[in-house]
């Protein structure tokens, strides 16, 4: 699947740690399975299911005792599997989203092949600043 997260949202998280995902992002093409990773930037990044499946098959043919091979291991051990109910809602486990600092209110911003959960506190802090199309591909040289 080629699916594309793009924009931003804000939702808030209910009293079981459940969380809408835009319908834009669960209409047709898009992955059901998703999988959630604490990252060093203070949000969970959420990624499809073939994207794992691609970090699984470049360490395959790795040996058991590679290095990178075991830190893909120890990924695997903190990454949690979510899948949408009925209601377009996945649950995030309390041990994530303490990790994240994520409380109630909550931004889900797109980024192309995956999307991230930020605290709204955390996002409005980074203040991200106005991007165009052309100033983005005028700093990748394009």
């Amino acid at each position: 699947m080629n699916a594309n997260y793009t924009d931003t949202f804000e939702h808030a998280f209910d009293d079981k740690g459940r969380i809408t995902i835009p319908s834009e992002w669960r209409q047709e093409g898009y992955e059901a399975r998703l999988f959630a990773f604490p990252s060093r930037s203070s949000c969970l990044k959420v990624y499809p299911e073939s994207w794992l499946a691609r970090l699984q098959e470049r360490v395959s043919n790795l040996s058991f005792q590679d290095p990178s091979r075991q830190q893909v291991e120890a990924l695997a051990r903190i990454a949690q599997m979510v899948g949408w109910d009925q209601q377009g809602r996945i649950g995030v486990k309390e041990r994530l989203r303490k990790q994240a600092a994520l409380r109630r209110e909550a931004v889900l911003a797109g980024c192309f092949d995956h999307f991230e959960i930020w605290s709204a506190e955390a996002w409005r802090a980074l203040q991200p600043g106005p991007a165009n199309l052309e100033d983005v591909m005028e700093k990748m040289g394009l």
